[in-house]
């Protein structure tokens, strides 16, 4: 034996070594994939009654083992030989698994986003059938707007606060808007449409709450209030001419279709 052969022999025996049950348990192996793995790494090239000798198991057992790690992209099987035998696969075939298993995943996150809608969907249409309207007048508003009741709605939905603004809104209550955003960092996500007109205040804003992000129709678009669509609420705020006023309206059907209108308008803008 050349001392090529024995370098990659050791090479080999070291590797298998450092395969440790952790690292391979979370690539998807189970016990018993993990021990005919790591004999057949060692081995290089192998038949089912030798894993099965050389792990303590009956060959059809070894069989059926072998055969699974097959199925998942680990183990490649040589059927031109008799008897079968199997070898680890190698890079290539790795990245053969891995291009499926994107793609698997691809359509499966399509199927979820689908099911969440539909899931969202059947909510919006059991619930508050008859919808629950509240007047906020300006007096009130501010403490209403701090202690805002919306948000455990929202995250039993897809966490998007949508809608449009008035940007008279941020110049009036910075403020609240800041005290929100440090109640909720890293839980909800805002998409809003706005008037043209960029303030410093807005600029600030953006800088300091990432997750809030406004997109700006043409000049020629003139909010004259806000609306919100929170879980299963529609708010309307005037912040344009005082009395300031809020209404809240909560009805999970409305709030459903309008969340459909503007996340879908969202990428066209």
């Amino acid at each position: 034996m050349s001392v090529e052969s024995n370098v990659d022999i050791s090479s080999s025996t070291d590797y298998a070594h450092r395969m440790n049950e952790k690292m391979l348990s979370s690539l998807g192996m189970n016990a018993g994939e993990i021990k005919i793995y790591r004999s057949l790494f060692k081995m290089r090239e192998s038949s089912p009654a030798q894993l099965a000798k050389s792990v303590g198991i009956r060959r059809t057992t070894a069989y059926s083992v072998v055969h699974g790690l097959v199925q998942k992209g680990f183990v490649v099987e040589n059927p031109s030989k008799r008897p079968r035998t199997f070898t680890i696969a190698q890079l290539t075939d790795i990245d053969a698994v891995l291009k499926e298993d994107k793609k698997r995943l691809a359509a499966k996150e399509k199927v979820l986003k689908q099911f969440a809608s539909e899931l969202s969907r059947a909510t919006a249409e059991d619930s508050y059938p008859v919808p629950q309207i509240r007047f906020i007048g300006e007096d009130k508003m501010e403490k209403y707007l701090g202690n805002e009741p919306w948000s455990k709605t929202t995250h039993a939905l897809d966490s998007t606060w949508w809608g449009f603004q008035d940007h008279t809104y941020v110049e009036n209550f910075p403020h609240v808007i800041d005290r929100f955003w440090k109640k909720h960092p890293n839980k909800i996500s805002l998409k809003l449409l706005s008037n043209q007109v960029v303030s410093e205040t807005e600029k600030k804003l953006k800088w300091r709450h990432p997750r809030r992000q406004i997109k700006y129709w043409n000049k020629a678009t003139n909010f004259l209030s806000s609306t919100w669509i929170v879980g299963d609420y529609v708010v309307m705020v005037n912040t344009r001419r005082h009395p300031f006023y809020l209404v809240e309206i909560h009805d999970a059907t409305l709030a459903n279709d309008m969340r459909e209108v503007f996340k879908n308008l969202w990428p066209l803008v």
